[in-house]
């Protein structure tokens, strides 16, 4: 599989990682990078670029948002250039998310180099990618009974990813357009779910299942 003369964007915020990325799509795969940045905001100024790409590689967790969410928003905006995640985190919320997107692969950032450089090969190939990391916690999501999206709603899901962030039930109530009665309830059907007893405990629950912990500083 050849991806030489293939043309990249990259989005990344460390800026080391990012000039090492760099080096291994010009030395390693012989191509161009057209376009990157290091945050959200960036990506969206610049967008209507991503038109002239073959792959789009990105990061999931940017100091202003969410790798995965502006997939969503390139599906809205018919930029239906293939997309490679990288990121260091792989927990459980991830997994799921990533599991339902529309990107066609994802690699951990501890991964070794030429696993990073066959998920290019393949996905700019037409294939998918997804590094044993990933498959590896796929798998035991799949195999355990108690996880968070076997037991809740999409809704709950979405109230679980704002008190992961810290929010209070007033601030989930506006950000997700219902009533502060009906998050409060919510929020106690979710502990009652997951077997969980204490406000501190729900939250430590979410955190630790990477439910957003950046989730204030979207959009």
């Amino acid at each position: 599989m050849q991806v030489a003369g293939m043309k990249f964007a990259l989005v990344e915020d460390q800026v080391m990682f990012r000039s090492l990325l760099r080096r291994l799509l010009v030395e390693e795969c012989r191509g161009k990078v057209l376009f990157e940045a290091g945050s959200l905001a960036e990506l969206r100024a610049n967008v209507e670029q991503l038109r002239g790409v073959d792959l789009l590689l990105l990061d999931i967790r940017l100091p202003d948002g969410d790798g995965v969410d502006f997939v969503d928003e390139m599906n809205l905006k018919q930029i239906g250039v293939p997309v490679l995640l990288c990121s260091a985190s792989v927990e459980d919320y991830i997994v799921h998310r990533v599991s339902r997107s529309f990107v066609q692969g994802f690699v951990h950032k501890n991964e070794e180099p030429n696993v990073l450089l066959t998920a290019i090969q393949t996905v700019v190939a037409g294939g998918a990618f997804f590094s044993p990391r990933f498959i590896e916690r796929k798998r035991a999501l799949a195999a355990n009974p108690d996880t968070f999206e076997k037991k809740l709603s999409p809704r709950e899901q979405e109230l679980l990813r704002l008190i992961g962030a810290d929010y209070t039930d007033a601030e989930a109530a506006a950000a997700t357009g219902i009533s502060v009665s009906t998050a409060v309830t919510h929020r106690r059907n979710i502990m009652a779910k997951l077997g969980l007893h204490t406000a501190r405990e729900l939250q430590i629950y979410a955190q630790k299942a990477g439910l957003s912990p950046n989730e204030r500083h979207l959009g």
